[in-house]
């Protein structure tokens, strides 16, 4: 059975102010089966990553269909046997290598143990190295690693050598042999010509991708078997096995072909959800301790708390600017953590590598607001608690209990919603955009009511998550209140159903790798 499939595959990519549409693949047939080691060659802008982006679901077709290990390859469940090293990616800051490497492996249901990967590519000396600090070989070895965790039976490799040392790069193809001679598949790209002696006696075919501008006649794709019996290998393996004997080269050895039709093969084994959440909201959690300034901010709008005072806010009359102090920098929170770390994330390539992993887009979601509730709800305690002390509120511990749930669970439409534009702005001008929908949100909530608006901009704030969040809180702190409780409650509702569909959406949508 094919793990690689694709089908009259065509891409197209709209580009510039007038999305002027430039064809890159046309009518394009090409498979991969279990066991063969395929090397994909091409002239720059051929178009060979865009067909390893096709084939991991990181970018859909214009027409024709992909499937990876018999399934469609934007779904997780496809990429659970598969390892990736991709072009153009970087590791996030402040994460160490094992760290990294516990993260990754946690997606797969068959992982190898980190001790393991880190022997298989050097790396066990610098386990403990922020991955940002490691060389460019280093770095090199740590994707391999990556690619290497969850005990892949197919592995795809993208300009794989680039960066490595002298002996990084013999260690390399050490387990490149090895993979060989477990029966993984592999995929690559390669333009290091240094890569072709190398390549002798593993590879069972090379697939030449010429650029759609330069095709006359023929196929825009064209394979050259190394092999003479590589052809009818491929054609027809059980035959083959029929007159197979000893002493062929191990990648054409009858054990290694018997799976190329054995669907059983291609059962795809459980991942272990709850594992997966521990360890991506682990990871998140990480990333947020490790940086200090942003927990700084963040806790900044207690050294306001004394300024209420010094103006005579104080008791019930420091109630309502306390509430709206506190929604003001919990709004500047999500739009930092959920809106610009996305956006970030995009740009530098590292949700590109995540979506190559079967880590469930549900999963990602979820560990994000996760985090963000976590630490809306350690800053929220902090402001409350300053507040009280500072201001001398007196109410209930009843009532401050109520104000906090429900400011904190009003807040996972609007996280929905800040993520999905994290995903779906352009990284360069994100930071602008979600900067201004901060001032969209205070004066949609209605709580700077603009007198001299016309109508349709009161029916506009009237409609806007926004406010309904704001007469929420104003119920259940006793402010003025208009009375239609259900109504907000029905509207939060639609909002975290329909932001949480739109952050989905965002999330794997084929623009986010273009």
């Amino acid at each position: 059975m094919n793990v690689i499939e694709l089908k009259q595959v065509s891409k197209t990519f709209h580009k510039g102010l007038l999305f002027k549409p430039v064809p890159i693949l046309k009518d394009l047939n090409f498979t991969v089966k279990s066991g063969e080691f395929v090397v994909l060659r091409g002239e720059n802008g051929a178009g060979k990553t865009t067909v390893l982006n096709l084939i991991l679901g990181l970018i859909k077709p214009s027409q024709g269909e992909v499937k990876l290990m018999g399934l469609p390859p934007q779904s997780s469940e496809s990429k659970v046997q598969v390892g990736v090293v991709l072009q153009d990616t970087q590791v996030p800051k402040n994460i160490k290598v094992k760290e990294l490497i516990e993260l990754v492996r946690s997606y797969y249901p068959n992982r190898l143990s980190t001790s393991e990967i880190l022997n298989k590519v050097n790396l066990t000396h610098k386990q403990d190295t922020c991955a940002t600090d490691l060389s460019g070989g280093q770095r090199q070895r740590l994707y391999f690693a990556l690619a290497l965790a969850g005990n892949p039976s197919l592995l795809i490799l993208d300009e794989p050598t680039r960066n490595l040392d002298d002996q990084g790069y013999e260690e390399f193809w050490e387990q490149i042999k090895i993979c060989r001679q477990q029966g993984i598949t592999i995929l690559m790209v390669t333009n290091n010509k240094a890569d072709w002696k190398k390549l002798e006696g593993l590879v069972t075919r090379t697939v030449v991708l010429q650029k759609l501008s330069e095709v006359i006649e023929g196929e825009q794709l064209q394979s050259h078997y190394y092999n003479p019996l590589a052809s009818f290998i491929q054609e027809k393996p059980r035959l083959y096995l029929e007159w197979a004997t000893v002493g062929f080269p191990y990648f054409l050895k009858p054990e290694l072909l018997y799976g190329l039709e054995d669907e059983s093969e291609l059962e795809q084994p459980q991942q272990n959800i709850a594992l997966i959440l521990l360890k991506q909201f682990w990871f998140e959690t990480l990333q947020l301790v490790r940086t200090p300034s942003f927990l700084l901010a963040s806790a900044s709008g207690v050294l306001l708390l004394p300024l209420f005072k010094y103006a005579g806010l104080v008791s019930e009359n420091a109630v309502k600017p306390l509430v709206s102090l506190c929604a003001v920098f919990l709004f500047t929170i999500i739009i930092e953590l959920l809106g610009n770390r996305v956006a970030v994330e995009r740009a530098e390539g590292w949700l590109k590598l995540l979506k190559a992993t079967p880590l469930p887009s549900s999963v990602y979601i979820a560990t994000k607001i996760a985090t963000l509730l976590t630490l809306a709800s350690v800053i929220l305690v902090l402001l409350f608690s300053v507040g009280i002390w500072q201001l001398e509120i007196h109410q209930t511990f009843e009532w401050w209990s109520k104000l906090f749930f429900t400011i904190i669970i009003g807040l996972i439409p609007f996280g929905l919603l800040f993520l999905g534009l994290g995903y779906w702005l352009e990284p360069k001008s994100a930071s602008t955009w979600l900067t201004l929908m901060l001032l969209v949100a205070i004066f949609a909530s209605g709580s700077m009511p603009i007198p001299t608006a016309p109508a349709y901009v009161q029916d506009l704030i009237a409609v806007s998550p926004f406010y309904h969040y704001q007469q929420l809180v104003s119920w259940i702190a006793e402010f003025d209140y208009d009375n239609q409780l259900f109504l907000h409650l029905l509207w939060m509702v639609w909002a975290a159903s329909a932001f949480g569909l739109f952050a989905s959406w965002s999330y794997q949508r084929d623009q986010v790798v273009q």
